[in-house]
């Protein structure tokens, strides 16, 4: 198509206008600038930064195991959320051996102390005794004193030297001398109370007769009887308890 010459300079203008237009715009990769981020993004970032991070696990403490059971010691270290595969126990004593199943023997002595942090590496210990009375009893580390080797018995008593010697024989007991016989009493006849004659008289005044029976105020007396002859008021079961005999 012919252009007219005076619409020339005007064509010519809207040529360049639409070549400065197609050919003059970059992107913000090829001219440098710093690429703008999305609102999206932004805010990913912005509440990625404000969370806080969790708070680590404080170790447990040591608790107080002084005069429990092995069993209950576990129990309790379970609670404090302490891994029973960090206890070791032993006997408190030297020479006692603990044996495999002590469950129910006593806890004398733990470490680490009372309130010490248990981490992941602390070993507990635990010393037993099979009564809890012999966890105050020791000599140098051992229960029974005789097993201590710096323990020095007692020397023995000397035994007494047999004799050859047969003992001398008991004495034997002397024989009591007899008694005397009591004399009779008077030598002469006399008049006793009831007014009769004899040598001697009866305790109710009458004058002994051997044969007569005798009162019993007399009995055990030896006197003389009217016959001459010497009498004793003693018992006569043949006739009465007691009669001049």
């Amino acid at each position: 198509m012919r252009i007219p010459r005076r619409l020339a300079p005007v064509a010519l203008a809207g040529l360049l206008a639409l070549a400065g237009c197609s050919g003059g715009s970059t992107t913000q990769a090829e001219s440098g600038a710093p690429a703008t981020p999305s609102p999206s993004a932004t805010t990913a970032t912005a509440t990625e930064t404000a969370s806080p991070s969790p708070s680590p696990t404080p170790d447990p403490v040591m608790p107080a195991l002084h005069s429990q059971t092995y069993e209950q010691a576990q129990a309790e270290l379970v609670g404090k959320d302490i891994s029973t595969a960090l206890l070791k126990s032993a006997a408190q004593h030297k020479d006692v051996t603990l044996p495999r199943d002590h469950d129910g023997w006593y806890v004398c002595d733990a470490s680490p102390r009372i309130g010490t942090k248990v981490t992941a590496t602390t070993t507990v210990t635990v010393k037993l005794a099979k009564d809890f009375s012999d966890c105050t009893t020791s000599f140098n580390g051992y229960l029974h004193q005789k097993n201590d080797p710096a323990y020095t018995p007692p020397a023995p008593k000397p035994k007494p030297v047999p004799t050859t010697q047969a003992p001398a024989p008991a004495p034997a007991p002397e024989k009591a001398a007899p008694k005397p016989a009591p004399k009779p009493v008077g030598g002469s006849m006399i008049t006793c109370p009831d007014g009769k004659q004899g040598y001697a008289c009866t305790s109710n005044g009458h004058p002994v007769v051997d044969g007569q029976f005798c009162p019993k105020a007399d009995r055990g007396r030896t006197l003389k009887a009217t016959n001459g002859t010497t009498v004793t008021c003693s018992y006569d079961p043949s006739v009465r308890p007691y009669r001049w005999q």
